[in-house]
């Protein structure tokens, strides 16, 4: 495969959102054909570069759904009075955020109580359970007790 040929497959692959194994298959065949060590590393390179362009375009495009999710939520915020329907949009905003990359089932919002030393779910988006929409959480147990503990967001993959 030529230079030129190998850019515009990558830009098709990249345009099409191939998902990423589809980029190594010219490499594949090429190597299988018998292609030179200087046009194997020269399609590397390249495949390399599109990866590059392709991680990029995905970090647009989440920066493009976190904004938008962030608007949408001001608009929210400025348009309602009511602080349950306050805090329905921005768990539902939230959950909307991060399905984009991955599926996201519930999303909640926690608040702590330190009278009783726990967190209590306020609002929920995705549960179906009467129980979780009313779930305590100890300091330090389980993820939600873990994050009121430390502060800190946590992010489990």
């Amino acid at each position: 495969m030529t230079s030129e040929e190998s850019d515009r497959t990558f830009l098709e692959f990249l345009a099409r959102d191939a998902p990423s194994a589809e980029f190594e298959e010219p490499i594949i065949a090429d190597r299988a054909l018998g292609a030179s060590a200087e046009t194997v590393a020269a399609l590397e390179r390249s495949i390399l570069l599109a990866l590059r362009v392709r991680a990029a375009l995905d970090r647009s495009r989440r920066r493009e759904a976190e904004l938008s999710a962030l608007y949408e939520t001001v608009g929210d915020l400025v348009a309602l009075r009511d602080v349950d329907a306050v805090l329905e949009a921005i768990v539902r905003r939230a959950r909307k955020l991060l399905d984009t990359d991955t599926d996201t089932d519930t999303a909640y919002l926690a608040l702590y109580d330190p009278e009783r030393g726990h967190a209590y779910v306020r609002e929920t988006n995705g549960s179906v359970s009467a129980e979780f929409q009313h779930l305590l959480m100890p300091l330090g147990a389980g993820v939600g007790g873990l994050v009121v503990q430390t502060a800190s967001p946590l992010l489990e993959q």
